[in-house]
């Protein structure tokens, strides 16, 4: 660009840039005007004085001479440099005019072009030649505004606006106005910018953003959108509403808040998968999180990084509620459990069973009995007593062994009132802190005792003896281990029946056995009597 140049040139060509030359002159000038004048007078005069002043008049007028001609000449450089740069600009401006992509009209007031660069040709498919000449508002996409309106397509300042024209072949178009009023008095300057492509582009994808959106707004899952470096979710659709009962503007204020929502048993977990979606690119995780009514709820989130370049700028994802399934899946592994538990009560009662009646051995039953209980039930102590008829009870059996035996130990049922009831009511006491029972006293063999259970062993609707547990700390039992004990109970309670049976068998079967000796020796005794001959002394 030359404008400085231009500028400088005309400024100097205005003002003159030898100003010293110019009073030089004016002084010389004066100077010979005096020696003129002087020149004159001394004519008249006798002396030589004339003839001096002539000599330095032609010298004065010879230099304004010069100094004029040296000014005029300097004037004439100037003014053909002014003149070249005048040009030059011209040249310059006239090689942009032509050259620049951007369309350019010259109008006038009404609207008619005088003047368009090539580009303006092209954008507007219309011959430069035919295009000067032709009221621009037949271009326009609303003629009827533009002719009714005059000027008006012509803004107050020169800001740019999209507009849509159509082009003399009849194509739509959409163009980057800008307008200059007046750049000279009646003239107008208009700029065209293509941008057809780029707002055809746009449009296609603000479809394809709305499609996507309504898309997104249409199904039940959240799609989620993240920030990989900062963790802050940057979209979400509106099923994030629905599934955690937060507005979606809650995020655009405060992207990082759906951290709050995660479990605070879970949250670490995820947000450390989180971190770790970018380098490794899977996330596949169920956890929980607490909607807006407080309630605890479960959902499946799966994600991906989106790979640009070295690394990912974003991680895209979804989740959904799985709450109904994650419920189904517990109650199932709930059942499991249960169904397990009782498959190996079931297992150690008929083992239990099983090793009870292998050995009628009153010892080897109530051994048996106390192991297979302390598989079922967690104590520290257990005893056996046996009602030996009336309010009599009688230690039979210790566990474990380590604690001081009192086997044989009698003691009356009334002394200890929860056992006294046990054997009236024939039902079992489980008392998870005996220091909350007013009717429990600490006698042997239940003394250090703090948690207990009390089980009747009935035979023929009888209680022939009672099974007591204990704990050393409150609250050791559970309803639980009275259901297994009471269970266990029952095939005790025969077990030890047909113990003292088989036991009450062998006491017949020894005293039979003697009697029938007894009998054998009186018959052989007897027989031997009558093989010997009589005595004729004996009378």
């Amino acid at each position: 660009m030359k404008m400085p140049d231009l500028q400088e040139s005309a400024e100097i060509f205005r003002h003159f840039s030898f100003p010293w030359l110019r009073w030089c002159s004016i002084a010389v000038l004066m100077v010979s005007v005096a020696f003129l004048g002087g020149s004159l007078f001394a004519f008249h005069s006798p002396s030589n004085l004339a003839a001096n002043l002539t000599s330095s008049l032609l010298l004065a007028f010879s230099v304004a001479v010069f100094l004029n001609i040296y000014w005029l000449w300097q004037l004439g450089t100037e003014h053909r440099r002014v003149d070249q740069a005048f040009r030059d600009t011209d040249s310059e401006f006239s090689s942009i005019f032509h050259h620049v992509l951007d369309g350019i009209l010259i109008v006038d007031n009404e609207g008619d072009c005088l003047d368009a660069n090539p580009a303006a040709a092209g954008i507007l498919r219309v011959a430069n030649g035919r295009l000067i000449g032709q009221n621009v508002g037949r271009f326009f996409e609303n003629r009827e505004i533009f002719s009714r309106q005059g000027r008006s397509f012509l803004p107050s300042s020169p800001e740019r606006t999209q507009i849509e024209l159509t082009a003399g072949d009849g194509t739509s178009l959409f163009v980057d106005f800008t307008a200059v009023r007046n750049y000279l008095p009646g003239r107008h300057v208009l700029i065209l910018c293509n941008v057809t492509e780029r707002t055809r582009t746009m449009s296609s994808l603000r479809t394809s953003e709305e499609r996507l959106e309504h898309m997104a707004n249409s199904i039940d899952e959240v799609f989620w959108m993240m920030d990989a470096a900062t963790q802050e979710l940057t979209y979400v659709n509106r099923a994030y509403a629905t599934l955690t009962g937060h507005a979606v503007e809650g995020l655009q204020e405060n992207p990082a808040a759906f951290r709050d929502l995660i479990h605070p048993e879970d949250r670490d977990r995820i947000l450390l998968k989180l971190q770790n979606l970018a380098p490794s690119g899977i996330l596949d995780e169920e956890f929980r999180f607490i909607r807006a009514d407080g309630e605890i709820r479960w959902a499946w989130a799966k994600g991906s990084a989106v790979p640009s370049g070295c690394q990912s700028r974003w991680l895209l994802g979804t989740a959904h509620d799985v709450t109904a399934r994650k419920l189904a899946e517990m109650k199932i592994i709930e059942q499991l459990v249960t169904v397990e538990a009782s498959r190996a009560e079931a297992e150690a009662l008929r083992k239990a069973t099983l090793a009870l009646s292998q050995n009628l051995a009153m010892d080897s039953v109530l051994d048996t009995l106390l192991e297979c209980i302390a598989r079922l039930v967690p104590f520290d102590r257990a005893t056996m007593l046996f009602a030996e008829g009336g309010p009599d009870l009688m230690v039979a059996r210790e566990a474990p062994r380590k604690i001081a035996k009192r086997i044989g130990l009698t003691f009356k049922a009334s002394v200890h009132a929860v056992l006294e009831r046990i054997l009236f009511e024939k039902r079992a006491f489980l008392l998870r802190d005996v220091a909350e029972e007013t009717e429990w006293l600490e006698v042997p063999p239940l003394e250090q005792i703090q948690s207990w259970l009390g089980i009747p062993l009935l035979a023929s609707g009888r209680v022939i003896g009672i099974l007591s547990l204990g704990a050393k700390t409150k609250n050791t039992f559970t309803t639980e281990h009275l259901r297994l004990a009471k269970s266990l109970a029952v095939p005790a309670a025969v077990a030890i029946q047909n113990a003292r049976i088989h036991q009450r068998a062998e006491i017949y079967a020894a005293e039979l056995e003697l009697r029938l000796s007894e009998l054998r020796a009186a018959q052989k005794a007897l027989a031997e009597a009558k093989q010997k001959p009589l005595d004729p002394t004996v009378p």
